[in-house]
């Protein structure tokens, strides 16, 4: 079971609100934003509607209307968009879904809310499996309906066969670290040195963290050409960019002061041709067109696990590439602390690797 409070895109204190850089309303097109704000409060944050709409417009989480939700963990560092699977032309994948809510993890689903020809889209969350069937928290609010009113999916939204492997028609998959965050630590703010040195974040997800450790306090994540001001002199950080190992203290444009890896950082803007692409945002409608959810992509064949595989478990988050280098365009998830690993390499292979610089 996923644990949260029931919130309406069409609740008066919102509904009137546009929606990200649009003339769109919460009330009307503000679904996916409704769900993702329950998703949110229930990972342990203290969000509404208009809370996560103007900090997802600060971090560029929008296109007009339609949510990216590919920025959040760089907004909320305790949540992880994975990957958004369309489902219009083959069943929906029920034991994944299933497998993901009985572990109490956050997933939204994409439905069609009428009957008019051609998908309708709306999204909902769900928060636990009840027989054949789905209770949901629905954002949006229909006549009767309250925080405590259980809702099935399958008996609101049955315009495709009303069954759940034909009426969803994407899922959203998420990821957490843990429903109760860490506190964070105090911290002193430092004041700016005399003579300012500026670095530049060369990689989207940069860690800003409370110490100069891969295991310190995350603060955030930041996006490639993030500004930096560095809270040492000049001298002192310019020796350190670009080097493994090394760790700057610096200020980001919201004065959240904190520790970035150097061998991530540049005294240049990264060139915005070796930049990737934003992910494509589910979209939102209220009129019978056709949705333009992107297909998920294809996987290779999986390589044979040898015999005696070696388990491994991240000592942080960390991120899993399709090849052994550090680029935008690679990511295929992030995993989190508490995730086993399985080496697809040998024993003897993998344990010289473990906890050194450079190796994959």
């Amino acid at each position: 079971m996923f644990v949260t409070k029931n919130l309406y895109q069409n609740d008066d204190q919102w509904k009137n609100t546009a929606l990200g850089n649009s003339k769109e309303t919460i009330g009307s097109w503000g679904c996916l934003l409704t769900s993702v704000t329950m998703l949110l409060n229930g990972i342990g944050y203290n969000e509404t509607p208009v809370t996560v709409n103007d900090k997802m417009k600060k971090a560029g989480g929008f296109q007009g209307a339609l949510f990216i939700p590919s920025v959040l963990p760089y907004v909320w560092a305790n949540c992880v968009y994975k990957d958004m699977q369309n489902c219009e032309t083959t069943p929906a994948p029920i034991s994944y879904i299933d497998a993901a809510v009985a572990a109490g993890k956050p997933v939204i689903l994409q439905v069609d809310w009428n009957k008019q020809q051609g998908l309708q889209t709306h999204f909902v969350l769900v928060k636990e499996k009840k027989g054949n069937d789905y209770s949901i928290y629905d954002p949006y609010k229909y006549g009767g309906d309250a925080p405590d009113k259980e809702v099935l999916l399958t008996t609101r939204y049955k315009y495709n066969g009303a069954k759940l492997a034909t009426e969803i028609s994407a899922v959203l998959w998420f990821e957490n670290y843990s429903i109760a965050q860490p506190e964070p630590p105090k911290q002193t703010k430092l004041p700016l040195p005399a003579e300012k040195f500026v670095v530049f974040a060369a990689e989207d997800d940069l860690a800003l963290r409370a110490e100069g450790s891969v295991t310190g306090y995350l603060w955030k994540r930041l996006m490639k050409n993030t500004e930096l001001i560095s809270l040492e002199t000049k001298a002192q950080a310019q020796a350190k960019v670009g080097k493994q190992g090394q760790w700057i203290q610096v200020q980001d444009p919201t004065g959240q002061q904190g520790f970035v890896a150097a061998w991530y950082v540049s005294d240049k803007k990264v060139s915005a041709s070796s930049s990737g692409t934003p992910a494509t945002s589910p979209t939102p409608s209220t009129s019978p067109t056709p949705s333009t959810s992107p297909s998920p992509s294809k996987s290779p064949s999986p390589a044979p696990v040898p015999a005696g595989a070696l388990a491994l478990y991240p000592t942080t988050q960390i991120t899993l590439r399709t090849k052994p280098v550090v680029a935008t365009d690679n990511i295929i998830r992030y995993i989190n602390a508490t995730e086993q690993l399985i080496s697809l390499e040998t024993a003897e292979q993998a344990i010289p690797k473990v906890g050194v610089q450079n190796q994959w």
